[in-house]
């Protein structure tokens, strides 16, 4: 009777231990904030642009658009469309501010936002951001790629930052 009661004991056991086990794993691990979150005006704070060629730093380029001369912000849209609008100031007053406004459509899952830029009727890309940071004031997203070509190893990063 005990061997029969320790056997049910070991089975129970190792049934709870494998229910614990994959009830424990977390499905929204890589979840940053929401669609709703997304949504209004957001002002370009500083963008960042690096390039790596076979692992040594290439290229380290970093647009302050609150200090600088540029001036860049994101519309999100509830109806899944998207407005930038990147205004260039010149520093030294010698020709009026050049703007520059794009649209597209936008979709947001998990920590991936899709952007597909319009460029008139035709789609003219779609680029696939991680947003790493995006509370009710801060939102900040990034792009890593990695290539080789004619034996070259390239690796670019791109990130935004922005605030409300």
């Amino acid at each position: 009777m005990r061997k029969v009661f320790w056997k049910i004991a070991t089975c129970i056991s190792v049934m709870l231990l494998t229910f614990c086990i994959y009830s424990c794993s977390n499905d929204d691990e890589d979840s940053v904030g929401s669609r709703e979150m997304l949504l209004g005006t957001w002002n370009g704070i500083s963008y960042l642009s690096q390039e790596w060629e076979n692992g040594e730093l290439t290229e380290n380029n970093i647009e302050d658009f609150v200090n600088g001369t540029n001036r860049f912000s994101i519309e999100f849209k509830e109806d899944g469309t998207y407005q930038t609008i990147d205004t260039y100031l010149d520093p030294e007053g010698h020709f009026a501010p050049s703007t520059t406004k794009n649209t597209g459509t936008w979709s947001y899952s998990g920590n991936k936002l899709t952007l597909d830029e319009d460029a008139d009727v035709e789609k003219y890309s779609t680029e696939t951001w991680t947003v790493t940071k995006m509370t009710e004031t801060e939102l900040s997203y990034e792009i890593r790629v990695k290539s080789k070509e004619d034996g070259i190893n390239y690796e670019y990063n791109d990130q935004f930052i922005f605030t409300r």
